[in-house]
Order: C-alpha cells, then structure tokens, then sequence
C-alpha cells in the first residue's frame, strides 16, 4: 500500500477552462477558478470515500507498525505490536477499517479483563494513532475511531517520596548496584529508562553532563541532556572505569538492569515500606522537591528533558495537595508590599 499522489486541477487555455485528470478521465470543472477548486474537493471526497471502503484492519495495521518499526524505538514498536494484534484479533483482520467506529474501540478493551483502566486507555490510544496516521498518509479521508465514548481514564501514579521516607528506602537497599541507580535517579530526575541505557559513549565526565543524541532521546527531535550533581558524577565516575563499554547500570551479576528487574526489586521494598513504591516515583519527587525549594518551572522542566514545560502542570500535581506549600506561597505573593 503506497501513499497515492493526489491529482490536482489545470487550466486548459485551448478550453478556457478548468480540468481534472483521474485515471484515464479527464474531468471540465467549468470555467470560473473558485467554482472549479470547490468542485475539485467535491469529487475527491467522494474518491477518498470510495477508496476507504477497500482498506481493512490487516491492511492498515501492517503498514503502521511497518512505519514505526523503520521510525521509532524497539520498544515503541514493541508495545504497539502488541496492543494492535489484541485489537486485530478482536475486531477481525479482514474488517474495513472505515467500518470500525470509537464505540467498537470502547467494546473492545472492556473484553482485555487483564488490563487496568490506564492499559486499555493506551490500547485505545494505539489504535486512535494508527488511524491518524492513515489519513496523514492519505489511506483514509478521515480518522474513524476519533470519538471513543466511555474511554477509561489513565491511573495517576502520583507517589511522592518525602525525605524521611527516600532514606527509609535506601536502608534497605544493602547491594551498591541498585543502590547507584537509585541514588542516579534522585540526584539527577532523568526517567529510569535513560538511567539503564546510559553508556560511557554518552557521559562527559569533564563537562558534568550526559548526552544523549536525538536518535537514542525520547521523541527523536532534540538531544536529551542530564545534569549531574556531584554525586551524580561520582557514580558514572566509578561504573566508567568498570564498564567503559555498553551499559554502565548493572546489576550485581554485571546484567544491564532490566525494566521488569527494577519492578521486582521495588515490589519488594513495597513489603517492607509498607507503601507503594516504583522507579518513576523518584522522577515525581525530584519534580516535587523542585518546585518547593523554589526552581522555575521552565528550569526545571530543561533538568528533566520536558519537551513542554506544561508537561509539569499536567504529570506532576502533587503540590495541590501540599497545604504547607500553597500557604507558603499564598504569603509571598505580596511579600514585596
């Protein structure tokens, strides 16, 4: 399935007039330039409409996931491949894609009775996305699924380490292996899957930064930049010289640390904090801690690789619930007076 070129409307002088090639038709849209063009949008949307009636799920799901295959991460690819066969399998892999509707997509996630509310709104998701793409690439007129009634909401993962609590954590981390990850992922707020992928290739020990270029960074648009702190430094430091190849992370059998490695060792730690815990928690409380101690939003959001400085705003709430805070600042707004 390649990407059709669409005809576009010409001007023949020997007519005086407006015309449309499609396929061997040759098609007089009249004389008068604005009433040629609205009617040249006219007969496309019926073509595009005709067209969409050929496309099914198949057909349309193998070329998207083609795409991001060539175009995003392994893992992106992964996790899509995954949520798109559940709802090809569901749907029916010779169904037209302009049959399926956002209700179809509500109906199906309800039957993934393994999934959580934040899962199944990401499956809906994928799909919505690959049909996006589609009409981008003009394999449909329009996105079909755009409207999804009764899409489950995502689950906030809104846990926040206080300073008592961090150290209560680390006490029961007795190996140095994940106790340098974790102390990484405080000083430094990066996301746990830039502290796993991290290599001697991306540190410069001179300059205190690490690097990563737009091709390894989340979104593949800009280079992603991590700030190191002293001890932040300290830690690349010695797993450099240990490993100055591959992934500097490992664990106490020289592995790479794994995403599914973390989340044992933090459903561990759960038992014994008695409270939930998980990787991307250390990632709120830097944002958190941030924003008490005084750090802009807009340095804050650069220290934590946010492409939009909204993303604070909207993933990292936690301080409406800080009464403390909000009648700190309430006082300080005057403060000057």
């Amino acid at each position: 399935m390649s990407a059709p070129r669409e005809p576009k409307p010409f001007f023949r002088k020997s007519k005086n007039a407006w015309y449309l090639q499609i396929g061997k038709r040759q098609i007089s849209l009249g004389k008068d330039k604005k009433q040629a063009w609205a009617r040249y949008h006219e007969l496309m949307a019926e073509k595009r409409s005709t067209e969409d009636e050929t496309v099914t799920i198949e057909t349309l799901l193998e070329h998207y996931l083609d795409w991001v295959q060539k175009n995003r991460s392994a893992g992106t690819y992964g996790r899509l491949t995954h949520r798109l066969s559940h709802f090809a399998r569901y749907i029916g892999r010779s169904k037209r894609a302009a049959s399926i509707t956002g209700a179809d997509l509500s109906a199906w996630v309800e039957t993934e009775h393994s999934w959580n509310s934040t899962t199944k709104n990401d499956g809906i998701g994928a799909v919505v996305r690959a049909y996006n793409w589609a009409v981008g690439k003009r394999y449909l007129s329009r996105n079909y699924v755009a409207i999804v009634p009764d899409k489950p909401s995502r689950q906030r993962r809104e846990t926040v380490l206080s300073l008592s609590e961090w150290k209560e954590l680390l006490s029961h981390v007795k190996d140095q292996a994940f106790r340098d990850l974790l102390e990484f992922l405080h000083h430094t707020g990066c996301r746990p899957r830039e502290a796993r992928r991290m290599e001697a290739k991306h540190i410069d020990l001179k300059a205190g930064i690490v690097i990563f270029p737009p091709s390894e960074a989340k979104g593949k648009r800009h280079e992603r930049v991590i700030y190191l702190t002293e001890s932040a430094l300290d830690i690349c430091k010695r797993r450099c010289r240990k490993w100055p190849k591959g992934t500097i992370m490992r664990n106490t059998q020289g592995n790479p640390w794994t995403k599914d490695a973390i989340n044992c060792r933090f459903q561990r730690l759960k038992k014994k904090l008695g409270k939930r815990v998980f990787a991307y928690a250390i990632r709120h409380s830097y944002a958190t801690q941030g924003l008490i101690n005084g750090v802009d939003s807009v340095t804050l959001s650069q220290l934590m690789g946010h492409a939009d400085v909204s993303t604070l705003a909207k993933n990292y709430a936690h301080l409406s619930k800080n009464q403390r805070f909000l009648r700190e600042q309430a006082s300080s707004v005057h403060k000057t007076e």
